[in-house]
């Protein structure tokens, strides 16, 4: 099955008596980097938080790599990584022992994680400045260890806010 990274159909959300969005369709095929733009109050945020599993839509379909978000939300976050503007980092932690505790929450196998862990930092420029505590480094670095600890073998897609 060649399954779209992203198929939305027919999806719609409101707040009480307020629409956020509504009826949206919208198929991805491929990887990639894809931006969402629009005015104050269109829905992007919603849009995000329904295709991340964070809120459940009003009615519609989300499917993520042919995963029902729905009805398999475990399976489908599986394929998702979520980063917020402010990334919820344990900044007492050393950037190796955060990307440590992300791999555990992942369930990655031991056996992978040491190479997985030297991937991230090295793909995102973190080597360096593995020893340092979260907390003493710039956004803009903690924002990169916020994308290590999004990154999974079998993500295809970063949800940012």
């Amino acid at each position: 099955m060649n399954a779209s990274v992203i198929s939305i159909e027919k999806l719609s959300h409101r707040y009480h008596r307020q629409w956020a969005i509504k009826d949206i369709s919208i198929t991805v095929e491929k990887t990639g980097i894809y931006g969402l733009l629009g005015a104050n109050g269109a829905g992007k945020s919603t849009l995000m938080n329904i295709l991340c599993g964070v809120i459940a839509p009003t009615s519609g379909m989300v499917q993520i790599k042919g995963v029902n978000i729905r009805l398999q939300p475990i399976e489908a976050k599986k394929h998702i990584g979520f980063l917020p503007q402010n990334p919820p980092l344990l900044k007492e932690l050393t950037i190796r022992e955060y990307l440590g505790f992300a791999a555990d929450l992942r369930f990655i196998p031991a056996s992978k994680r040491a190479a997985m862990i030297e991937a991230a930092m090295e793909k995102c420029h973190l080597t360096h400045y593995q020893n340092r505590l979260i907390k003493n480094l710039s956004g803009g670095f903690q924002q990169r260890v916020g994308i290590d600890t999004g990154h999974h073998p079998r993500t295809s897609i970063c949800c940012t806010r």
